[in-house]
């Protein structure tokens, strides 16, 4: 009964985990993407979480999550972005081709 317990409670533990990880990665993908906007002068609209797989990148080994992310580029059109981090560091922004507005 004890062993059950205890591996019950690590099950518990490594699902909480998780959660709050993947909860401080979805706030850097957001702030990453917000101040990659800001450089682009894009309009940010919206972030949501895409897919997310254990992954090994060069030296570093992590959760890789893909983040799809809404922006505007002429405050009309609405065009979809994705993001890439790994753990806590961002990996890859991709951007549709989009319309770029006359000054």
């Amino acid at each position: 009964m004890i062993l059950a317990d205890a591996i019950l409670l690590l099950v518990v533990g490594f699902v909480v985990l998780l959660f709050w990880q993947g909860r401080r990665q979805a706030e850097h993908a957001r702030r990453y993407v917000e101040q990659y906007c800001k450089q682009h002068q894009l309009q940010f609209l919206d972030i949501a979480w895409q897919s997310g797989r254990p992954a090994k990148r060069a030296r570093h080994i992590g959760w890789l999550s893909t983040y799809e992310f809404g922006f505007s580029s002429d405050g009309e059109s609405r065009y979809a972005g994705r993001a890439t981090l790994l753990n806590l560091r961002l990996v890859n922004v991709e951007v549709p081709p989009h319309r770029v507005p006359s000054i």
